[in-house]
C-alpha cells in the first residue's frame, strides 16, 4: 500500500495522488499511515522519540491538519508512563495559553495505545534555529531572543499560575513558528501541584533532560516553578551564546555540575551581550532557589529592563531564514515594544547570583540572595542511582535520544546528548570588562565536551570563569560538597553506585527467607517449551511464585507462539526475538510499602516486582526493582487459551493456521481485565484486538 502525504489518502500503487498530485510513499511496516485517527488520516511520520511517535493528520474533508501523538506499544503496557502521556492533554487543558499548544482529543486506538490530536504547527524547534545559528556563526539577536523568552515566560506564568511546573523545559519544546512566536510544548512530565485536580507526577521524581536541569531536580529533589526558570535560564545561555554552560564527560558529572560548578559568564562567549542581560541570565542560573527570580513575570521583566537599550539590529525576530509560501513573515519591528521602554532615573541594578546585593528590582528575587547551603553529594548518587533504574534506564526515562522534530507539535523525547558548544560572537569581538569593570577573567581550560548517548559532538570552547563580583560586594565561595563519611573523599561513580546496590546478597533462599524474598535461581516447569500446556503452566507459574514469595500475586502475562488449540511453541521466532517466551510478573504487597525511615520527596527503589520468564533455552526467576509498586493486580485468568482463541476466531475465520501473541493484563484506562491479541507477520499486523476475561 502507498499513501500520500499530505492529504493521508491511500492507493495500492505506486504514483501521484488524485486528490492533490502528491508522490504516494510505501506504508512499510507502519500500518498506521493513511489509516483514520478519530476524525483524521495519518498522512505521514513526523518524529520517533522514546515513547512513540508523532504523527501528521489531515481531516479528509476540510482539509485541516493536526499533529497526532501515538504511545508506543512497549509504553502503553505502563501505566505510569500512560498517566505522564496523558498528563499533557491535562495540563494544556487546565492552563489555555495562546503560547502553549493546543490538545484536541485524546483517545485509544483499538489495540490499546494511547494517542493525543494536537494543532499542527509550520516552523522549527527553538533548538534547530540554535544549531543554524552556529553553523552560519551569526549569533542570535539578543533583542529578538529577549521577545521570544518573554513570550515563553508569560506561558510558564500562565501554567504556574494554575500550579503545573514543566520540569522539561529546553529548545527541543520551544517551537517557534514562521511568523516568530514560541508555542511550548511537551508537558509530559508536567508536575501538578497536590491541589491540582488529575495531579500525578509524584514530587521528587527524577525526570527531565539532564543539560537543562535545575541543581535540586538533578539531586533528586522537590522542585518548584523556579526549576522552570533555571532551565530559562540555560536556554538564554546557549541561544545567546551557541554554548551550554555546562557540559561533561558522562551523565553523572554533568548533573553533579548543575549542582556544585558555578556557571561561566556568557559574555565572554558573547562579547556584545549588556551586563545587565548576562546578570539576568545568572540569577536564573543561581544553585539555590531562593536566589533565583520568585517567578515567571519578575524574571520577564528583568529581562526587559536588561534590553530595552539595545540597537535596532538586535530586534530582529528568531525564526528560520527561509519560510514556506504563503506563510506570514514576521511583523515585528526593529525596536523594542514600546512597554519596554527604559524606565526614567537610574536603573536598578541586577545583581548575580553568590552575592551580597545592595540594590535588586523589586520582585526579581526572593528575599536576601546569600550563598547556596553546601550540597551534599548523597542525594546525587540516589537521584543517579533511580535515573538508571526507572523505566529501564537513563534512555527510557530521560530518554538519551533525538527529539521528534520535523512539523510535529510537541516532542516526547529528552535529550542527553551533547549539542554543538562552539560560542558564536559577531567578528572581530574585542575581550570585554568584566561587569564589575575589573579585567576580564582569563578562561579556564576545559575538557572537549562528549555527547552523553554516545554520539561525538564538536569540541567545547574553553570554559570561563564567572564574571568577578562588583568591588562594593563580597564574592560568597563556591560550594564545597559536604562529607556524609569518609568515604565521600572520592566519589562513586553511577554504575558503582548500582554495583554497590545491586551486589548486596537477598536475604533468604531460593524458597524464601525471614522477608519472604528470594535470590535469583533457575526453575523447570513440568512442559516441554515447544509443546507448552499454557493453562498448566500458568497454573505451575503462580504456584512457584508463591513458593517463593508467600503473598505474590499476578500483575501480568506475556506469551508468544500461541496456536488455536492452546499450546505455545517457544522455539518458534517472536516478534521482538529469534526464540519465543512465556513471562508471568508479579508483586509483593508487602515488599511494595515504603520504608518508613526514607523521607518523601526521595527517591525510594523498592524491589517489590519479580517475574517467572522462558524459553527454550531455559527458564528462570529473577526480581525487578520499581519505584511506585503500583502495579495493577489481576487474578489467575478465567478463560483459557483456546478460548481467548475462539474469541479471536470469531471475528476472524482465516486465522487458524495462524500463532499469536498474548498479553493478560489490567486496561490502564478501563482497568477491566483483558487479553491483548495480536499476530504479526515479519512486522505487519494482521490482526490486534482485545477481549474480556469473561468465560
Amino acid at each position: 500500500m502507498f499513501v500520500c502525504p499530505e492529504c493521508g489518502a491511500a492507493q495500492p500503487g505506486p504514483g501521484h495522488c488524485g486528490t492533490d498530485g502528491a508522490q504516494v510513499l510505501p506504508i512499510g511496516e507502519d500500518l498506521l499511515l493513511g489509516q483514520t485517527i478519530g476524525a483524521y488520516r495519518v498522512a505521514r511520520l513526523l518524529g520517533i522519540g522514546g515513547m512513540g511517535r508523532v504523527y501528521k493528520g489531515v481531516h479528509p474533508s476540510i482539509g485541516s491538519r493536526v499533529a497526532i501523538k501515538v504511545l508506543s506499544r512497549e509504553c502503553s503496557d505502563r501505566r505510569d508512563l500512560v498517566e505522564r502521556f496523558f498528563s499533557e492533554a491535562k495540563a494544556v487543558n487546565l492552563i489555555r495559553h495562546e503560547s502553549i499548544v493546543n490538545v484536541l482529543d485524546l483517545a485509544m486506538l483499538s489495540d490499546g495505545r494511547p494517542y493525543i490530536i494536537m494543532e499542527y504547527l509550520d516552523g522549527a524547534p527553538l533548538s534547530a534555529l540554535v544549531d543554524a545559528s552556529v553553523q552560519a556563526r551569526a549569533p542570535i539577536p539578543l533583542g529578538g531572543l529577549a521577545r521570544l523568552a518573554a513570550e515563553v515566560l508569560d506561558a510558564l506564568g500562565a501554567a504556574h499560575a494554575k500550579g503545573i511546573v514543566h520540569r522539561d523545559l529546553k529548545p527541543d519544546n520551544i517551537f517557534v513558528t514562521p511568523a516568530g512566536r514560541p508555542k511550548v510544548l511537551d508537558f509530559g512530565i508536567a508536575k501538578l501541584s497536590d491541589s491540582t485536580p488529575g495531579a500525578g507526577t509524584a514530587t521528587g521524581s527524577l525526570l527531565g533532560t539532564p543539560h537543562y536541569m535545575a541543581p535540586e531536580q538533578a539531586a533528586g529533589r522537590p522542585v518548584d516553578l523556579r526549576a522552570d526558570l533555571y532551565a530559562m535560564g540555560v536556554i538564554l545561555f546557549e541561544c545567546a551564546t551557541g554554548a551550554k554552560p555546562f557540559t561533561a564527560d558522562s551523565l553523572f558529572d554533568l548533573l553533579r555540575k548543575h549542582v556544585e560548578t558555578p556557571p561561566p559568564s556568557p559574555r565572554q562567549l558573547r562579547p556584545d551581550m549588556p551586563p545587565a542581560l548576562e546578570q539576568v541570565i545568572l540569577i536564573a542560573l543561581a544553585k539555590s532557589p531562593d536566589q533565583r527570580f520568585a517567578n515567571a513575570q519578575a524574571m520577564s521583566m528583568a529581562l526587559q529592563h536588561a534590553t530595552a537599550q539595545l540597537a535596532q539590529d538586535q530586534w530582529a525576530p528568531v525564526t528560520l531564514q527561509s519560510r514556506p509560501t504563503g506563510m506570514p513573515t514576521p511583523s515585528w519591528p526593529s525596536q523594542p515594544p514600546a512597554s519596554w521602554a527604559a524606565p526614567r532615573g537610574p536603573r536598578e541594578s541586577v545583581q548575580p547570583p553568590n552575592l551580597q546585593p545592595t540594590t535588586v528590582s523589586a520582585g526579581q528575587v526572593t528575599g536576601r540572595a546569600t550563598p547556596p547551603p553546601k550540597a551534599s553529594r548523597k542525594g546525587l548518587y540516589i537521584a543517579m542511582f533511580s535515573l538508571v533504574l526507572v523505566g529501564g534506564g537513563i534512555t527510557a526515562v530521560v530518554l538519551a535520544s533525538g527529539g521528534e522534530e520535523g512539523g510535529a507539535s510537541g516532542g516526547t523525547t529528552a535529550t542527553a546528548s551533547a549539542s554543538p558548544t562552539t560560542p558564536i560572537a559577531p567578528a572581530n569581538p574585542a575581550v570585554p570588562a568584566n561587569p564589575a569593570g575589573g579585567a576580564a577573567a582569563k578562561p579556564a581550560a576545559a575538557k572537549p565536551a562528549v555527547a552523553l548517548a554516545g554520539v561525538p559532538a564538536p569540541a567545547a570552547p574553553p570554559a570561563p570563569a564567572a564574571p568577578a563580583a562588583p568591588t562594593s560586594a563580597k564574592a560568597a565561595p563556591p560550594p564545597t560538597p559536604e562529607k556524609e563519611d569518609s568515604d565521600d573523599d572520592e566519589p562513586a561513580s553511577p554504575g558503582q553506585v548500582v554495583a554497590q546496590i545491586a551486589d548486596k546478597p537477598a536475604s533468604g533462599g531460593a524458597a524464601g527467607g525471614a522477608t519472604g524474598w528470594f535470590k535469583r535461581h533457575d526453575v523447570s516447569p513440568p512442559s516441554d517449551p515447544k509443546k507448552l500446556d499454557i493453562d498448566k503452566h500458568i497454573d505451575w507459574a503462580i504456584a512457584e511464585a508463591k513458593r517463593n514469595v508467600p503473598d505474590a500475586q499476578l500483575i501480568r502475562i506475556d506469551i508468544d507462539g500461541v496456536f488455536p488449540d492452546g499450546h505455545a511453541d517457544l522455539s518458534l521466532p517472536a516478534f521482538a526475538g529469534n526464540k519465543g517466551s512465556i513471562d508471568l510478573r508479579f508483586i509483593s504487597p508487602s515488599h511494595a510499602v515504603r520504608d518508613p525511615k526514607i523521607p518523601r520527596g526521595v527517591n525510594a527503589e523498592r524491589v517489590c516486582t519479580f517475574r517467572i520468564l522462558g524459553g527454550p533455552d531455559g527458564f528462570e526467576i529473577y526480581d525487578m526493582f520499581a519505584t511506585d509498586c503500583k502495579e495493577a493486580v489481576v487474578p489467575r485468568p478465567k478463560c483459557t487459551i483456546a478460548k481467548v482463541w475462539r474469541k479471536a476466531l470469531a471475528k476472524r475465520k482465516d486465522l487458524s493456521d495462524a500463532v499469536a501473541s498474548l498479553t493478560y493484563t489490567s486496561n490502564i484506562v478501563s482497568h477491566k481485565i483483558v487479553w491483548m491479541f495480536d499476530i504479526r507477520d515479519n512486522g505487519e499486523t494482521i490482526f490486534s484486538e482485545q477481549f474480556p476475561d469473561d468465560c
